[in-house]
């Protein structure tokens, strides 16, 4: 007797009619999986006795569906996938889409840095130049900046120059000899 029976036999015993139906309906669903799996292996190996060729066949066609799948679907919008790329103006615009299927996001990348996800790779070209555009009227270089206003841009080189003076009062500081 195996020991699963041992605990079926002992819930009713002990009068513990859930965890036995519990229990008789596990093993009663291992058996007829086991069985299942069973007649699917010998229904398969006798296929393969009757035709291997077919069977060669068909498994090459299997692989080479699931290769597909794997490209072509990818529900978790894991995967970039290159579309084009455009040089503007001396900046390299990459348009790569976000997974695949109808209603993908696209991305725009300037000169290798992530610019903005767009709906549309067309919406995302034009944009992605008149940022280019606007990059260049400031004299930008860094994509960063190019979302800051004018104020804040200011701002920052500002900061910038009363740091790099405050760092050549202490280069000079420390030049001048102790007496």
């Amino acid at each position: 007797m195996t020991e699963k029976i041992k605990n079926i036999i002992e819930f009713v015993c002990q009068k513990d009619f859930e965890s036995f139906k519990k229990s008789l309906f596990l093993t009663i669903s291992e058996r007829i999986e086991e069985a299942l799996s069973e007649k699917h292996n010998q229904v398969s190996s006798s296929i393969l006795e009757q035709n291997p060729d077919q069977a060669k066949a068909s498994a090459e066609l299997t692989k080479a569906n699931a290769e597909k799948q794997a490209l072509f679907v990818d529900p978790m919008m894991a995967k970039e996938f290159f579309l084009f790329d455009v040089e503007y103006k001396g900046h390299t615009i990459t348009i790569k889409s976000l997974g695949t299927g109808i209603g993908k996001p696209v991305i725009s990348y300037i000169d290798d840095q992530q610019f903005e996800v767009f709906a549309d790779k067309d919406v995302a070209k034009k944009e992605s130049m008149q940022a280019v555009d606007k990059m260049i009227k400031r004299g930008l270089t860094n994509l960063e900046y190019l979302r800051k206003t004018d104020e804040q841009i200011k701002q920052i080189e500002k900061e910038a120059i009363e740091k790099k003076k405050e760092a050549e009062k202490a280069a000079k500081a420390s030049e001048k000899p102790k007496k």
